[in-house]
């Protein structure tokens, strides 16, 4: 009779995933990850429905933040800068201006300062009217040195100076004769653009709260076609998490895939529009060009479409589960 051979027992298979939590939870969220976006094409007609529709509503609040900010970047050309002409008295000398122009520099409200002498003043009064051999039978020179100053303005946001309370701070200085402002088209247009900046802030909730709709009835939808499946699943034991993790990684892929397509239709139309732009600014003798969507703003779209994405699907799926229950 043959002798039995002892075998060795072969130690048990390391289940991490199941012992390990979390490893658990790592698979079930690349599991989750995986299923939304194969999922997300499985009617693709009606993805690139729902994504447009995500696109178009990003991107009107996106263009009329870039159109505000493209205006306040017009103070950028020092030729379109407002400016405070403070014209001295005709005894003062041109060192006492450079003096006056040294101590007024220390001013908080002001940004730049330049001293034009009366000879520069000349030189471009000649420039300008042709008078040359005229001028040349004046004994002395009848213009004064002036101040030219570039008041710490901003096109948005709260009012840097009050430029009456600085004009009349300007005229006590003994040697000044008189203070000319040249602002009065900036407050203007900062009235204009301070009821736009509104504007934008109403229109860009508005159509975050249509994104949350569409992304929300998008889940909706998708829940109805699977309502079976769900009940299947919570008959073997499945968690509210667990249904309602597919959904939020559904809801991420519409938000950043929508943000995404709405950052290609801001730039398609910047492209479009940079060329005649610049030719009217060529014609106003400016150097004004369009500047589209930095690394930052691109950045905040993305999260922010992302964002909305989620919140549409966590109430779709959070409704769905509340009413089940």
């Amino acid at each position: 009779m043959a002798t039995p051979v002892n075998k060795k027992v072969a130690p048990p298979r390391n289940r991490a995933s199941g012992d390990n939590p979390l490893s658990a939870w790592f698979n079930q969220q690349s599991n989750a990850f995986r299923f939304s976006m194969e999922r997300l094409w499985f009617n693709p007609m009606s993805t690139w429905i729902t994504l447009t529709a995500i696109a178009i509503a990003l991107s009107l609040p996106t263009s009329l933040h870039l159109l505000l900010k493209n205006l306040q970047t017009l103070t950028a050309d020092k030729r379109e800068v407002p400016t405070i002409t403070v014209f001295l008295k005709q005894s003062i000398s041109e060192q006492q201006a450079k003096d006056l122009a040294e101590l007024m520099s220390n001013q908080p409200e002001i940004e730049q300062l330049r001293v034009f002498t009366r000879d520069e003043a000349m030189q471009e009064f000649r420039k300008i009217t042709g008078f040359g051999e005229t001028l040349d039978t004046l004994t002395e020179n009848p213009l004064p040195h002036t101040l030219i100053i570039t008041p710490r303005l901003r096109l948005l946001g709260d009012m840097d100076i009050d430029m009456d309370a600085f004009s009349n701070k300007l005229k006590k200085y003994p040697e000044v004769d008189d203070v000319q402002l040249d602002v009065e088209w900036i407050l203007r247009l900062r009235a204009i653009l301070s009821i736009a900046e509104r504007i934008v802030l109403v229109v860009s909730v508005l159509l975050g709260l249509t994104v949350l709709l569409v992304v929300g009835n998008t889940i909706r939808l998708d829940i109805e076609n699977r309502k079976d499946e769900i009940r299947v699943t919570r008959l073997i034991g499945a968690t509210n998490s667990y249904i309602r993790r597919p959904f939020l990684f559904g809801g991420i892929w519409f938000g950043l895939f929508g943000g995404i397509l709405s950052l290609v239709i801001v730039h398609a139309a910047l492209l479009f529009l940079i060329k005649p732009v610049g030719e009217l600014a060529s014609l106003y003798g400016s150097t004004f060009t369009l500047s589209g969507v930095d690394v930052l703003m691109t950045l905040q779209i993305l999260l922010a479409s992302s964002l909305l994405g989620v919140i549409g699907a966590w109430l779709a799926v959070g409704r769905y589960l509340w009413r089940d229950e």
